[in-house]
């Protein structure tokens, strides 16, 4: 079992710069194709599920899940309104 966890921090971020960075992550490592399933996760808003194909099972596995952190849990951090936050865990 191997888990990686990510969070990025920035203004105007949006929920293509969730799927870009995801898409970045597995290309390196060699996993091409990709699918997003919207997701419900108490804390982020925008949420999604991320599968890639398996060519040796011949079908989709669930790699991971991301979403875009919810505006009123980054009130008590402080952060300027138009900072946004994506993260992931896979």
């Amino acid at each position: 079992f191997h888990q990686v966890e990510g969070l990025v921090a920035d203004r105007n971020l949006t929920l293509g710069h969730l799927i870009g960075t995801i898409k970045t992550f597995f290309e390196k490592i060699g996993i091409t194709q990709l699918r997003f399933k919207p997701a419900y996760n108490p804390y982020t808003e925008p949420s999604m599920e991320i599968f890639g194909y398996h060519p040796e099972l011949g079908k989709w596995t669930e790699l991971g899940n991301s979403g875009m952190f919810r505006p009123e849990m980054l009130l008590p951090m402080g952060l300027p309104p138009d900072v946004r936050v994506i993260a992931w865990g896979l």
